[in-house]
């Protein structure tokens, strides 16, 4: 029985065909863009600085104050000015890494491993963070369009 049922039928109707489209909307806008996977291995992987084969690492933010470090695989390009390349054999990596690793310090949420994934789910990279959501956006020739953290990063106690 419809809640609308008061209104009449043909608005009930309205009312769930009007629902139904949007949720259908919504869900293939969001199908457009990849996604931050969770991964336990990539969060070790980063915190043992191991340096995966066939990864390109950049980082976003200042090198005093890095919020995110990505390794992005050899099948994709990031060019964009708000990433800056590292080399992961340089002593400037670990450092980066640990800049990184301070930023859950009193705070609920610490940096994480996350997998890069496109919008058909294919790994683009990994992902060090405490910033755990990104806009991903990949293009067909393998081109990162888009590759940026959805907030920043918030310090101190985040349960208010």
């Amino acid at each position: 029985m419809c809640i609308l049922q008061a209104c009449g039928s043909r608005l009930c109707l309205t009312f769930v065909s009007f629902a139904m489209i949007l949720m259908i909307m919504v869900g293939c806008a969001a199908s457009n863009f990849g996604r931050l996977e969770s991964s336990q291995e990539v969060t070790q992987a980063f915190q043992s600085y191991q340096i995966l084969p066939d990864h390109t690492y950049y980082y976003r933010g200042t090198a005093s104050r890095p919020f995110v470090v990505a390794g992005i695989h050899k099948n994709f390009t990031l060019d964009s000015p708000l990433w800056v390349k590292i080399d992961p054999q340089s002593a400037d990596f670990r450092t980066l890494i640990g800049r990184v690793t301070l930023q859950g310090t009193g705070s609920a949420t610490h940096p994480w491993g996350f997998k890069i994934l496109d919008k058909s789910g294919r790994n683009v990279g990994v992902w060090y963070s405490a910033i755990r959501a990104a806009a991903v956006d990949v293009d067909e020739s393998g081109r990162i369009v888009n590759l940026s953290p959805i907030s920043t990063v918030t310090r101190g106690d985040q349960s208010r």
